[in-house]
Parts: structure tokens; C-alpha cells; sequence
């Protein structure tokens, strides 16, 4: 597919983060506040050098990656969304508290939306323009919440394999279960993720040949990653061979969410 990305590039990269931490657990089941084991399993992104090292291995690879951050992770840490964007990287909204809004009506819906893009705007002094939905489903109101109040993009939908418009103007920056680390390497018992530790060399093969067809039909191929997850030693590791791997491929365009959104709008 030629003339879909700026410069002749052939495909685009758009490595992304969910910053869940211990409210991908809370958002939807509060009282995992009392319990110590299970809110330790999302603590430990903050607890483990996990940023220091992931900024590190983005900077080596220097790419510009995305964060979605629910909004009490940028009022309870403001340190580790400031320095990420002191490096270069986007800030975007990720749920107030990881939480299911899909039964809110539109003004409380509204009131979480904005009160994370504050949150983050106070934290790092950028103004988000992306959104993805967190916990739960995409409600009836939230794109028309997301594009009356100056958003750019959503990236909580699966539609396409390319960026796409919506009728109220917001561009949809896709992201793919493919992607996520979650579904091979969140074995948290008790949970409802609960699955069954795959082999590293699964996430490589899969990751790899994602991106293989990705970059052969000229699209955006876009990580759904978590600090919490790909940010332990050996998560690391994977991530550095599969920036490795898709170094070895010419015309690649590493791209922010907010960058591939604004270059579609121009289309």
C-alpha cells in the first residue's frame, strides 16, 4: 500500500503502554485494597525500577512510545509521568481509576475524562489528546464525550488494520489482542486474568510475525503492552529483541499514537 505514511515509509510502529498498575485490579474490584499479595502484583510497577529500565531500552532504540495512564496513577506519581515526558514520550487518558463506565451517564462519564486529562496535565504539563477506554467496554457516550471536549484520537477499538475516522471527527488509532502481553503473561490466580505463563519465544514469534504482515500490507501495527508485565527483567529483554527485529526492516515509521492520528487527520 503506497502513500499511506508520510516519507514513503512503508508501515508504521506505535509501541504503546497501559499503565494499569494495582487499578487493573481496583478499578473494577476496590477491595483488592485489603488485600496485600494481590494489590502487591500492580504495585510492583512502581515499586521495581521498572521506568528507569523501559525509558532506558526506549532510548537505546531511540522510538517515542505512547503511555495511557489512568488519572489516580498520575495524581499518586507524578514523578514517573513527568520524567516520561521530560523524555520525549506522549501522555494519554487511560480511565480515572481503570474502571467500567459503559453503565455512567454521560455527565459522570464526562467528569472522569477530564478530571484524568488534569490529572496528567498537572503531572507533566501536557494536555492529552488520546484516550483509550479502560475495564470495561466502549460506552454509547464516549466518543461523542472524547470529541466534543478536544480529543484527537481513541485507540480502545479493533476495527481496522489502518487508522480510521468516525463520523463526529475522532480518529480511531486501532490496537489488537495480538499485541498484548497481558494474554500470554498475566498469571495473577484469584483474578480474572488468569492464564498460563507462555514461553518467551511464543511472545517473539508471535510479535514478529504480527509485525511481518503488518509491514508487508503497509499498516500500523500498534503494541497493547504494561509496564507491569513487559517492565519485569526478562519482559525487557523481549521487548529489546523485538525492537532488534524490527530494526533489521528499512522505511519503518516509529510513531507516536498522537502522531499517526494528526498525520491522518491531513489525509
Amino acid at each position: 500500500m503506497s502513500g499511506v505514511w508520510p516519507d514513503g515509509k512503508r508501515c508504521a510502529v506505535v509501541l504503546t503502554f497501559d499503565c494499569d498498575a494495582e487499578y487493573v485490579f481496583m478499578g473494577n474490584k476496590p477491595e483488592v485494597a485489603d488485600m496485600p499479595r494481590m494489590k502487591s502484583l500492580g504495585e510492583y510497577e512502581w515499586n521495581a525500577p521498572v521506568y528507569p529500565r523501559l525509558l532506558d531500552l526506549l532510548d537505546k532504540h531511540r522510538v517515542k512510545a505512547t503511555f495511557f495512564v489512568p488519572g489516580i496513577n498520575a495524581v499518586n506519581h507524578p514523578d514517573v509521568f513527568a520524567e516520561i515526558r521530560k523524555r520525549g514520550h506522549e501522555l494519554a487518558c487511560h480511565g480515572w481509576k481503570h474502571e467500567d463506565t459503559i453503565k455512567l451517564p454521560k455527565e459522570e462519564e464526562t467528569r472522569r475524562v477530564l478530571a484524568t486529562r488534569d490529572a496528567i496535565k498537572e503531572a507533566s504539563g501536557y494536555a492529552a489528546v488520546g484516550n483509550r477506554v479502560a475495564g470495561g467496554e466502549v460506552g454509547s457516550n464516549t466518543h461523542d464525550i472524547l470529541a466534543e471536549n478536544g480529543f484527537l484520537y481513541d485507540s480502545s477499538m479493533r476495527g481496522s488494520d489502518l487508522p480510521y475516522r468516525l463520523g463526529n471527527g475522532l480518529t480511531i488509532v486501532p490496537s489488537y489482542y495480538d499485541m498484548d502481553d497481558f494474554h500470554l503473561f498475566a498469571d495473577y490466580p484469584g483474578t480474572s486474568y488468569n492464564t498460563r505463563i507462555q514461553s518467551p519465544e511464543t511472545g517473539y514469534q508471535i510479535w514478529t510475525n504480527s509485525f511481518d504482515g503488518y509491514y508487508h500490507y503497509g499498516l500500523c501495527y500498534t503494541t497493547m503492552f504494561h509496564p507491569q508485565i513487559i517492565g519485569k527483567p526478562g519482559g525487557l529483554m523481549l521487548l529489546d529483541r523485538l525492537l532488534n527485529y524490527i530494526e533489521r526492516f528499512p522505511a519503518v515509521w516509529h510513531a507516536t499514537a498522537e502522531e499517526v492520528a494528526k498525520h491522518w487527520v491531513k489525509k
